[in-house]
Protein backbone atom coordinates (compact mmCIF):
# COMPACT_ATOMS: atom_id res chain seq x y z
CA UNK A 1 0.00 0.00 0.00
CA UNK A 2 1.34 3.51 -0.60
CA UNK A 3 1.71 6.03 1.41
CA UNK A 4 -1.30 8.41 2.14
CA UNK A 5 -1.08 11.96 3.09
CA UNK A 6 -3.87 13.66 5.93
CA UNK A 7 -5.50 15.21 3.44
CA UNK A 8 -6.68 11.94 1.62
CA UNK A 9 -7.44 10.49 4.97
CA UNK A 10 -9.67 13.34 5.37
CA UNK A 11 -11.23 13.36 2.46
CA UNK A 12 -11.72 9.75 2.86
CA UNK A 13 -13.60 10.29 5.99
CA UNK A 14 -15.50 12.61 4.90
CA UNK A 15 -16.51 10.40 1.74
CA UNK A 16 -17.47 7.26 4.47
CA UNK A 17 -19.23 9.28 7.13
CA UNK A 18 -21.59 10.74 4.96
CA UNK A 19 -23.35 8.12 2.91
CA UNK A 20 -23.80 9.48 -0.78
CA UNK A 21 -23.41 13.10 -0.42
CA UNK A 22 -19.61 12.45 1.21
CA UNK A 23 -18.72 10.16 -2.17
CA UNK A 24 -19.69 12.60 -4.06
CA UNK A 25 -17.75 15.52 -1.91
CA UNK A 26 -15.01 13.25 -1.91
CA UNK A 27 -14.82 12.95 -6.23
CA UNK A 28 -15.26 16.56 -6.42
CA UNK A 29 -12.64 17.62 -4.00
CA UNK A 30 -9.98 14.80 -4.70
CA UNK A 31 -10.65 13.05 -7.89
CA UNK A 32 -7.00 12.01 -8.69
CA UNK A 33 -6.64 9.52 -5.59
CA UNK A 34 -7.29 6.11 -5.30
CA UNK A 35 -7.97 6.31 -2.01
CA UNK A 36 -10.44 8.55 -2.15
CA UNK A 37 -12.22 6.83 -4.69
CA UNK A 38 -12.22 4.01 -3.05
CA UNK A 39 -14.33 5.31 0.21
CA UNK A 40 -15.78 7.57 -2.23
CA UNK A 41 -17.25 4.61 -4.33
CA UNK A 42 -18.26 2.49 -1.22
CA UNK A 43 -19.88 5.68 0.15
CA UNK A 44 -22.04 5.99 -2.86
CA UNK A 45 -22.86 2.49 -3.13
CA UNK A 46 -23.34 2.15 1.03
CA UNK A 47 -25.92 5.70 0.55
CA UNK A 48 -27.91 3.68 -2.32
CA UNK A 49 -28.21 0.34 -0.41
CA UNK A 50 -29.24 1.94 2.67
CA UNK A 51 -32.31 3.91 0.41
CA UNK A 52 -33.25 1.00 -1.36
CA UNK A 53 -33.59 -1.42 1.58
CA UNK A 54 -35.37 1.30 3.37
CA UNK A 55 -37.74 2.23 0.66
CA UNK A 56 -38.39 -1.50 0.32
CA UNK A 57 -38.99 -2.13 3.46
CA UNK A 58 -41.17 1.08 4.33
CA UNK A 59 -43.50 -0.46 1.15
CA UNK A 60 -43.47 -3.56 2.92
CA UNK A 61 -45.06 -2.14 6.32
CA UNK A 62 -47.46 -0.32 4.77
CA UNK A 63 -48.42 -3.11 2.73
CA UNK A 64 -48.82 -5.05 5.61
CA UNK A 65 -50.57 -2.49 8.30
CA UNK A 66 -53.79 -4.73 7.79
CA UNK A 67 -52.22 -8.01 9.03
CA UNK A 68 -50.72 -6.92 12.36
CA UNK A 69 -48.36 -9.68 13.18
CA UNK A 70 -46.87 -9.71 9.77
CA UNK A 71 -46.26 -5.97 10.31
CA UNK A 72 -44.85 -5.64 13.45
CA UNK A 73 -42.08 -8.74 11.84
CA UNK A 74 -41.15 -6.24 8.93
CA UNK A 75 -41.15 -3.28 11.64
CA UNK A 76 -38.46 -5.35 13.55
CA UNK A 77 -36.87 -6.25 10.69
CA UNK A 78 -36.47 -2.80 9.67
CA UNK A 79 -34.92 -1.66 13.14
CA UNK A 80 -32.82 -4.95 12.94
CA UNK A 81 -31.71 -3.40 9.25
CA UNK A 82 -30.80 0.02 10.51
CA UNK A 83 -28.76 -1.59 13.34
CA UNK A 84 -26.79 -3.79 10.69
CA UNK A 85 -26.32 -0.32 8.90
CA UNK A 86 -24.94 1.79 11.88
CA UNK A 87 -22.57 -1.23 12.84
CA UNK A 88 -21.32 -2.11 8.78
CA UNK A 89 -20.81 2.47 9.21
CA UNK A 90 -18.99 1.99 12.37
CA UNK A 91 -16.78 -0.26 11.23
CA UNK A 92 -16.17 1.52 8.14
CA UNK A 93 -14.99 4.38 9.88
CA UNK A 94 -12.70 1.98 11.57
CA UNK A 95 -10.97 0.97 8.69
CA UNK A 96 -10.76 4.17 7.06
CA UNK A 97 -8.75 5.35 9.86
CA UNK A 98 -6.44 2.21 9.70
CA UNK A 99 -6.07 3.15 5.89
CA UNK A 100 -7.69 -0.70 4.98
CA UNK A 101 -9.29 -0.68 1.78
CA UNK A 102 -12.22 -2.70 3.30
CA UNK A 103 -14.83 -4.55 0.43
CA UNK A 104 -17.80 -5.13 2.13
CA UNK A 105 -19.52 -7.61 -0.20
CA UNK A 106 -22.57 -6.30 -1.04
CA UNK A 107 -21.81 -2.42 -0.99
CA UNK A 108 -18.63 -3.23 -2.83
CA UNK A 109 -20.76 -5.05 -5.38
CA UNK A 110 -22.52 -1.81 -6.13
CA UNK A 111 -19.48 0.15 -6.21
CA UNK A 112 -18.24 -1.99 -8.95
CA UNK A 113 -21.14 -1.27 -10.67
CA UNK A 114 -21.00 1.86 -10.58
CA UNK A 115 -17.51 1.62 -11.79
CA UNK A 116 -14.98 0.96 -8.76
CA UNK A 117 -11.58 -0.79 -9.28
Amino acid sequence: MSQVSIDELNWGLVAWIIPLVGGILGFVMKPNSNYVKHWSYLSISFGIVIIVVSVILDLLSLATMILLPLFIIIRALNILVGLVFIIVWIIGIVRERNSIYWRPQIIYDVAKMLGAQ
